[in-house]
């Protein structure tokens, strides 16, 4: 299993945010957690990076397995999740992260750093390794372009190559498309689409229908803190589900390359 949550909850303070989570991602197959904001996804991600741990509740705290295993070095668990986040992109784009450039980005892949690599540490291997993950977003045309002079389109796909750059079991996306252009969008979703097709398995996390990939095989709603649905993709977005989900009335539309589209209320789309 890549994942595996038994009985998982998270406080902070007197708010449960998480509340009695349990599930299982089996390697190798594509899954979404869709939500509303404040649904727990951010939260459960965090879990499951190591960033929160689990509170203990009754006496209980439940389990956390990362394939297979409870206890993990966190640096050693980056070598087997990648993740890519707006919060990382907002970190590769100011600061000392920004003076970057594309091939040095995907090199601080190899010691999950955002700090300039040491030249000492980084070998002919890496560098060829970082250069076909840049090439497999259509990045190594000018690996010495700084980051933080990249459009966003341009980050966030250095970012994805930067979190390949170790051949991860799965890639985490944290709404991968945030604070991109209608094209940009369009461009990384196909790419994202080709990846996990290509064989690596992606753990989408969204509240945005849209982001939900043709190859997503399951998907999982969160409301509330809580699993609301677990099931397949197609039968976990239809009008009904959504609609709960949300609290609002909306209709659901698929286009011919199998993405799904909401429309809020009997509005049509523009």
């Amino acid at each position: 299993m890549l994942i595996e949550l038994d009985n998982v909850s998270l406080e902070r303070g007197t708010t449960r945010i998480l509340d009695r989570i349990s599930l299982c991602i089996p390697q190798s197959q594509h899954v979404a957690i869709v939500g509303p904001n404040g649904s727990g996804k951010s939260t459960l991600l965090k879990l499951l990076m190591k960033f929160f741990y689990p509170s203990v509740i009754d006496g209980n705290s439940g389990t956390v397995k990362i394939l297979g295993r409870e206890e993990w070095n966190v640096w050693d668990l980056r070598a087997h999740l990648g993740f890519v986040s707006a919060e990382i992109d907002h970190h590769f784009c100011s600061g000392r992260s920004a003076r970057l450039n594309a091939l040095q980005t995907v090199l601080t892949g190899f010691s999950a750093s955002e700090l300039e690599p040491e030249l000492d540490c980084i070998t002919t291997e890496m560098k060829t390794e970082a250069m076909r993950c840049l090439a497999l977003f259509g990045m190594n045309g000018n690996p010495t372009k700084l980051i933080g002079h990249m459009s966003s389109g341009e980050r966030r796909r250095v970012l994805l190559a930067r979190a390949l750059v170790m051949d991860p079991k799965a890639i985490i996306l944290d709404e991968p498309t945030s604070g991109l252009d209608i094209l940009a969008r369009a461009r990384l979703l196909n790419e994202l689409n080709h990846l996990a097709t290509s064989g690596t398995q992606i753990l989408l996390v969204t509240h945005h229908l849209e982001e939900l990939l043709p190859c997503i095989q399951r998907t999982i709603l969160l409301k509330g803190g809580r699993v609301f649905f677990d099931g397949p993709t197609v039968e976990a977005i239809d009008e009904a589900n959504i609609t709960s989900l949300f609290d609002a009335k909306v209709r659901i539309e698929r286009d011919a390359d199998g993405y799904f589209h909401a429309i809020l209320g009997d509005r049509q789309p523009k």
